[in-house]
């Protein structure tokens, strides 16, 4: 019996398949902090993420897709030799990194630093009270960590392509919160783009596929090419 014959395609279906692929640098990054997070920004900060957090997401210069793994055992049939290996949990990266221009406002490092600061719980027995990071040096200061429950919210990302029509996968990430803001070197010797690249600690991943369009501020999708559009 002869063996099933390859499929021939045309030069134009070839080519086609192969460059319909996935382009690295379409993507969209939501980050809608907590209440809490959003209140400190506002009073203690002058930051109004409402107005501004839009621009923040659209500076992230770079983020990465989530893998996943998982943790296995081994048992060998002591009569056959064969050791067989099963899994008994999943695994998850449980970090993201995410890299961000930062603007001449200086809302971007403003913005991810006033995060963690919420997230440490600074203290200061001030009865006459005054700018929070003006009493930092103060010998009174003090730290208790907030709740987590207060500071830990999704973040999404959402891969698509140019022309909005294709399947868009996107990840919510649960239970985000900032883990690690990196130091951001400066030089007099070659002027670039000031970057800051922030470590997001999650306890797993939700990804779905769908052609719904973006998210919004709300975290709903919208369709930025439909009627409604702006």
């Amino acid at each position: 019996m002869a063996g099933a014959s390859p499929n021939a395609f045309s030069t134009g279906a070839l080519r086609s398949k192969i460059m319909n692929l996935a382009q690295t640098s379409v993507y969209q990054v939501k980050i809608q902090p907590p209440p809490n997070v959003l209140s400190f920004l506002q009073t203690e900060r002058s930051l109004d993420y409402t107005q501004r957090g839009e621009n923040i997401e659209l500076l992230c210069h770079e983020t990465t897709l989530p893998g996943t793994s998982f943790s296995t055992t081994e048992s060998t049939n002591n009569y056959a030799g064969v050791t067989e290996r099963m899994v008994y949990r999943r695994m998850y990266d449980s970090t993201i990194d995410m890299t961000f221009y930062v603007d001449k406002a200086y809302d971007v490092i403003e913005f991810f630093e006033g995060w963690v600061d919420y997230m440490s719980g600074m203290n200061v027995d001030n009865p006459n009270g005054g700018d929070m990071r003006e009493m930092y040096r103060s010998n009174a200061a003090t730290y208790r960590m907030n709740y987590p429950q207060t500071y830990r919210t999704p973040i999404h990302v959402t891969k698509f392509e140019k022309n909005l029509t294709d399947a868009q996968l996107t990840y919510e990430f649960v239970d985000a919160f900032p883990l690690n803001v990196i130091s951001m070197p400066v030089s007099y010797a070659q002027s670039d783009v000031l970057k800051l690249s922030v470590s997001f600690a999650y306890t797993r991943y939700v990804r779905f596929r769908s052609r719904q369009g973006l998210l919004n501020n709300y975290g709903e999708f919208f369709d930025p090419e439909g009627p409604n559009a702006s």
